[in-house]
């Protein structure tokens, strides 16, 4: 065996090791993120404190697309349509607050959450003319490749077209109509049925084709936008601040339909043909994607049914169907415990999620008050100030995010305890720091001449985005 040869094998084995530790290490991260006991300290149950589990609210700006000015089919840029468009998201966070026990019971200990402590704010409504943002599933044109093809011959008496290629065959069977060259411009025919002949395609159409001069056709192919993401870069900039609901529509089809791929944006089409409360439950439930919460056929969630049969518009029971809300059924009104535990801990925890909601804006009626001995085991946002009383201990085993101008505020005699974890504001901006005090005020600060209050920073904590 040569040395070439021996450094070959090692080095294959090395991947091999090194691939299989990856694997274990994101299998063990899947498996963390989807433990219950983790996810009920980020579980809002219903006993617990508005303090401990402040509402999280989405900022959400709505963009209704038109597709002309004179034929819109959407809601109109009037009183009627803002109001209508307003309630939707008022229900949406009826919906979330407003929960009702599981139709398929999966563990009665963790008790059904009656609110969800999510909430979304409608900050503004703007309106955009334009045909190809308002289309989300349309019939194109193909050109390109292949495409178009060669019209060898036409019979028509028996209204067929033939081309000799098979090629050809796969795109007019793809389609209901196709457009054909002429010398008096093109014309769209409708297809009746497509076969092979050998090697010739063979389709035959619907309408009269005696004064047809063909030189060429193609066909129509469908296109889904409905998850893509132009509409978010083309009208907010990408703009990652705010949830983005695009209200649109679909010249191919008239059913309501929606798609939420981001935290930053989600569409939902077609809302005045399918609207009224089954749409706003359609909203409420791509909503729910933005959050980070799949679809219940294939459990995110040991606290889930192992099967939910989706079937739209049925009703719930305690079997097969279930009413929650990431489901296809006609009630859609429960989530899980674990569900919304996932949600408030993707929210306390990444940054690039709290900059979507108000957590950023501070607020000193959110100001959090240190009394006595107190320890904190998970991440959370400070939307106000922070302030630990005198003799008072706050220990911190977790990452705190502060609002934008937040202050933390240690008065003479008081701890805290910062275990592994960074303070920081989690906004792309800074907060205040640490003002040490004899007694909280917002005012006339006074330094204490002994006796400071402590600040203890263990293993890797840190302060971090401080204003200079």
């Amino acid at each position: 065996m040569t040395w070439t040869t021996q450094m070959m094998r090692m080095l294959n084995l090395w991947k091999q090791i090194l691939c299989f530790n990856l694997t274990l290490l994101f299998s063990l991260i899947s498996f963390a993120q989807q433990d219950p006991s983790l996810l009920d300290t980020y579980t809002p149950f219903n006993n617990s404190s508005h303090q401990e589990f402040p509402l999280i609210t989405i900022k959400v700006i709505v963009h209704v697309m038109q597709r002309s000015e004179a034929n819109p089919e959407n809601f109109e840029n009037n009183e009627e349509g803002r109001k209508r468009i307003k309630s939707i998201i008022d229900n949406c966070n009826s919906f979330y607050s407003k929960l009702t026990k599981s139709s398929i019971v999966v563990d009665s200990k963790p008790p059904a959450i009656r609110d969800s402590r999510i909430r979304f704010r409608l900050d503004d409504i703007r309106y955009h003319i334009d045909s190809t943002g308002w289309d989300r599933n349309k019939f194109t044109i193909v050109y390109g490749g292949q495409w178009p093809f060669r019209v060898d011959s036409v019979s028509k008496e028996t209204r067929e077209l033939f081309f000799f290629n098979l090629n050809a065959y796969r795109g007019f069977n793809q389609s209901d109509s196709l457009v054909v060259s002429n010398p008096d411009g093109p014309r769209v025919l409708h297809k009746e049925a497509v076969r092979k002949l050998g090697k010739t395609t063979v389709v035959k159409v619907k309408e009269n084709i005696d004064s047809l001069h063909p030189i060429n056709a193609t066909y129509f192919k469908r296109k889904d936008y409905n998850c893509s993401s132009d509409n978010w870069k083309n009208f907010t900039d990408a703009d990652k601040d705010h949830l983005h609901i695009f209200m649109t529509g679909a010249s191919s089809k008239r059913i309501q339909f929606g798609c939420a791929p981001s935290p930053y944006y989600m569409n939902v089409s077609n809302y005045i043909f399918g609207g009224g409360w089954a749409g706003d439950k359609l909203t409420a439930h791509e909503i729910g994607h933005t959050l980070g919460l799949g679809h219940t056929n294939y459990p995110q969630f040991k606290d889930l049914p192992r099967k939910d049969k989706f079937c739209s518009g049925c009703p719930c029971n305690e079997t097969t169907i279930s009413n929650n809300l990431m489901g296809y059924n006609g009630c859609r009104n429960y989530l899980s415990p674990n569900q919304i535990g996932h949600v408030y801990r993707l929210y306390s925890t990444q940054a690039n999620r709290i900059r979507i909601t108000t957590a950023c804006e501070h607020n000193t009626d959110s100001t959090i008050i240190i009394s006595k001995q107190k320890q904190w085991t998970r991440s959370r946002t400070i939307q106000g100030d922070l302030v630990v009383k005198k003799k008072s201990t706050l220990e911190i085993n977790g990452n705190i995010f502060m609002a934008t101008g937040g202050t933390l505020f240690i008065e003479k005699k008081a701890t805290l305890i910062l275990k592994d974890g960074n303070i920081s504001s989690g906004c792309g901006t800074s907060w205040n720091g640490i003002v040490f005090c004899r007694r909280f005020k917002r005012t006339k600060i006074k330094t204490p001449k002994r006796k400071k209050g402590k600040l203890v920073l263990e293993g890797s904590s840190k302060l971090e985005d401080v204003k200079p």
